[in-house]
């Protein structure tokens, strides 16, 4: 879908994360993603920002500030349109009857709550989540609604003081899927500890240039090279625990 959508809503939640807000019937799966083209003519690439929420009225999502395109649509009001292509990429698979732990990191977390809302009702949901400290905590009232919330935090200021996969052993917390998104690092630990073991699915964030597979700028390498290259915007960015390789070589 291509379409110039009407901002209903771009409010700061912390002090370099906003939620965006656009009228339309989008239709997005769990774990898909928007491409957003800017106003600025100068700013050519359009932006991946992954759903965190959709009804057949509306999208949102969550982005961090980081360059000059978010800094660009944080001043963008409401009323205004913005082009956008999508949804996107490959969905996270949808379970039933199962004990479900969700972890994620940082600017990772939003798009877990569109799939916790979809599998919560048929699920027993536990999230595990990651930020380096107090003041970049995010959506943890809203998680709540789905499930119980843990809190890693690197520097120790809330919560568990650690990473994620330390606070899911000394909790001891049982499940039978995870589903995973945030940094690669805590993708890749989650990835060699449970690949084999559990079934489970993480979802990459990646530098995107096109969104729809053609240039091959976000293309990671696959465990088994004979698959050939694999696409976060195509074939992600949702893949199964063991398909991805880590190593930069």
């Amino acid at each position: 879908m291509l379409a110039d959508a009407q901002i209903l809503e771009n409010t700061k939640i912390i002090d370099d994360v906003y939620r965006l807000t656009v009228k339309g019937d989008f239709k997005p799966l769990a774990g898909q993603f928007i491409n957003i083209k800017l106003n600025n003519e100068a700013l050519l690439l359009r932006r991946p920002i992954s759903v965190y929420d959709a009804n057949e009225d509306s999208l949102s999502v969550i982005y961090r500030v980081v360059g000059a395109g978010t800094k660009e649509l944080k001043d963008y009001k409401v009323g205004e349109k913005i082009n956008i292509l999508g949804p996107l990429g490959s969905g996270f698979p949808l379970t039933k009857g199962h004990k479900i732990l969700i972890v994620a990191g940082g600017i990772g977390v939003p798009p877990m709550h569109f799939l916790a809302k979809k599998l919560y009702k048929e699920n027993e949901i536990v999230f595990v989540l990651g930020f380096r400290s107090k003041n970049q905590i995010i959506l943890e009232d809203e998680l709540k609604k789905y499930g119980k919330v843990y809190i890693a935090t690197d520097d120790g200021s809330y919560g568990f003081n650690g990473n994620v996969i330390k606070l899911i052993e000394d909790e001891k917390i049982d499940f039978d899927v995870i589903y995973a998104c945030g940094p690669t690092r805590m993708l890749e630990a989650i990835d060699n500890k449970y690949n084999g073991i559990k079934e489970g699915y993480i979802s990459f964030e990646e530098r995107m240039a096109c969104g729809i597979g053609i240039c091959y700028g976000c293309a990671c390498k696959p465990k088994q090279i004979e698959r050939g290259m694999l696409r976060v915007c195509k074939e992600g960015p949702v893949f199964p625990l063991g398909v991805i390789s880590y190593d930069k070589a």
